[in-house]
This record gives structure tokens, sequence and C-alpha cells, in this order.
């Protein structure tokens, strides 16, 4: 059984963790220097606690950089030492190119990079896997998508797509959260208690969003239309939504997020 070995073990890749360990596939091993939550791990997930990161990495099949991206140049420096090519390195710090790190890595392994976004902590998250490294044989690429078809669903995708997928999917859950606190505040003020309205609105979501899943032949277009009797109450909703330019609103905020994610790209390549 193979380990994969995380470098960072905070929200992300604990996250990550709890999720391969669940389908009991893989080892897995972390250093991190939070005490508490590698001791957390490895009672919950049997995770080999390392001491520092040379050892985790001659421990480890797999090597998940889950750390800031203004570190990993100087990670991956550091460890390259103890690289080889029957290793795989994954990154999933957000901005950094594969060039940046098979460059500081001298390209002596085989790299992966992946995007997961903030619902992996409950295992649903949207993850862009990018194989664009041309040293990944199909077997490696095929352990990568099953660590994170752990935590969600994936998708593959070419490296030049991550901005995007960056700014609709990663960032994507901010505005899914900023929409059910404005509709939150709605109902306080229509006089639902709190807590009421947050268990109904969050299963409001998550019903719909089960609703397109299920329906995949009807375009979100028809769903929100059959929802609007003529002459009815939810027309004029929608009609107030258009008057005050909510649409071109959220398409305004995802096109800015993605001119953000190119400017930090930028900057930290």
């Amino acid at each position: 059984m193979q380990t994969v070995g995380f470098i960072g073990c905070g929200n992300m890749g604990s996250a990550i963790i709890q999720g391969i360990s669940k389908t009991q596939s893989f080892k897995v091993a972390g250093y991190d220097h939070n005490a508490y939550k590698l001791e957390k791990l490895q009672k919950e997930c049997n995770l080999s606690i390392c001491q520092n990161e040379e050892e985790l990495v001659k421990l480890s099949d797999i090597i998940v950089l889950a750390v800031k991206p203004y570190t990993v140049q100087d990670l991956v420096n550091k460890i390259s030492l103890y690289l080889n090519k029957e290793k795989i390195l994954c990154s999933i710090a957000a901005g950094i190119s594969l060039e940046t790190i098979k460059q500081a890595s001298s390209s002596i392994c085989p790299v992966a990079i992946a995007m997961p976004n903030t619902p992996a902590m409950v295992g649903e998250a949207c993850t862009a896997l990018c194989f664009d490294d041309i040293m990944l044989n199909i077997n490696q690429k095929n352990l990568i998508q099953k660590i994170f078809d752990a935590v969600g669903t994936t998708v593959i995708l070419p490296e030049t797509s991550f901005p995007e997928f960056s700014a609709l999917i990663g960032s994507g859950p901010a505005f899914v959260f900023y929409m059910l606190e404005a509709m939150l505040e709605s109902a306080i003020r229509l006089g639902f208690r709190y807590d009421d309205a947050k268990k109904l609105l969050d299963q409001l979501f998550v019903g719909s969003a089960r609703l397109a899943q299920e329906q995949t032949e009807v375009d979100h277009a028809r769903l929100r239309l059959n929802v609007c009797s003529p002459k009815g109450t939810t027309i004029v909703g929608m009609n107030t939504l258009d008057k005050n330019a909510v649409r071109g609103a959220i398409i305004e905020a995802i096109l800015a997020t993605y001119d953000r994610n190119l400017e930090l790209i930028k900057k930290n390549n």
C-alpha cells in the first residue's frame, strides 16, 4: 500500500487526509508545525507523524504540498535532495505554476497540480487536476485522481485553465455563502428565528443543487422558470433582481476575481 505524505496539515490538508483514510487505499503521513493537529489526525486517521520534511519525503510515495503559496519554492528546493523519479509531487498551493515546481525540484520527479475548493472539508469538493507534466504516467495520474476523488468531484484541466477554475469554483463557495448570508438577513426581517432560518436556507441550497444534478436534461434557466408562475410572486422577485442588475454584478465579481488571479500568478512565479 502506497503512502501519501502531507507537508502542511491545515484545513485543506486535513480534509484530504480524512477523505483518503476512509478509502483505506493509502497509508497517510504528515508533517506540520501544529502538533495538536497531527495528534488528532493520528487518532482519527492512523496518520504517521513525521518530525520534519526530510523524514516525510523519505517515507512517502506521493508528497502533497499543502502549504502557503509563498513558501512552495523554498520548500521544494529544500526537499529536492530526497526526491527521486519514483516519487510524485502534488501541489495544492494556489497560483504556483508547474514550471516553478519543476525548476525548484530540478525535474527529478513527476509533478501534478491540484486545486480543491473548501467543500473538501465535508467530502464535497470540486477539484481541478493538472497532468501536464510529461513525466507522469497513466498509473500515477490514476493515483492522484483517486486521492482527490475521495473528497468530491474531480476534473482534469490543462494548467492554462486553472485561473478560470479558481475564479469560478475555487472562489465560488464565498459567493454562495454571500447569497446565503443575504437571504438569512431577509429571513430574519420576515420574522424567522436565526436557527430556523439557517437550517431552512442551508437545505434550500442543498436541495436546489441536488435538483439541478438529478435533472441533467433541464438547464438552470428552465429550473428557475419552473418556480415562476404566470402573474405569481416569484417572477416579481426575479424582476427585482434583474432591475438591480444582480446577474451582472455576479458576472463582474467572477471576472474581477479572475483578473486578480492572473495578477497573483504573475507575482508568485
